[in-house]
């Protein structure tokens, strides 16, 4: 069910990945391109870099995480344990975290395999 939640993501444009991955940085599912590792490493240093940025600064808890360039990453804290990144060139980050927060109650309860 994780997995059909993730592939939905796939049809926003400019969404190649979606991976969720808990807060010790452990994949729990990944979708994206045939033969693409999931960018695991990637998601984890921008969600560590975020909180220090967040503890450091007192500026509270961290919810999501927006990256624009070349290659667009959307990280979304679904619960303390879940995290979700979105990742893909061109399409719209507002469009991309509308469709999380649609499908926010699934991420958030749907167990792992």
């Amino acid at each position: 069910m994780l997995q059909r939640l993730l592939t939905g993501f796939l049809e926003q444009e400019g969404v190649e990945q979606a991976v969720m991955f808990d807060d010790r940085g452990r994949l729990m599912a990944s979708v994206g391109q045939q033969g693409q590792l999931p960018a695991i490493e990637h998601a984890v240093a921008l969600t560590s870099a975020a909180l220090s940025a967040c503890v450091e600064h007192e500026l509270g808890e961290l919810y999501e995480v927006w990256s624009e360039g070349e290659q667009r990453t959307m990280i979304d804290v679904i619960t303390p344990y879940r995290i979700l990144m979105l990742k893909g060139k061109g399409g719209r980050l507002a469009r991309w975290r509308h469709s999380v927060d649609h499908r926010r109650r699934l991420l958030a309860t749907t167990p792992e395999f």
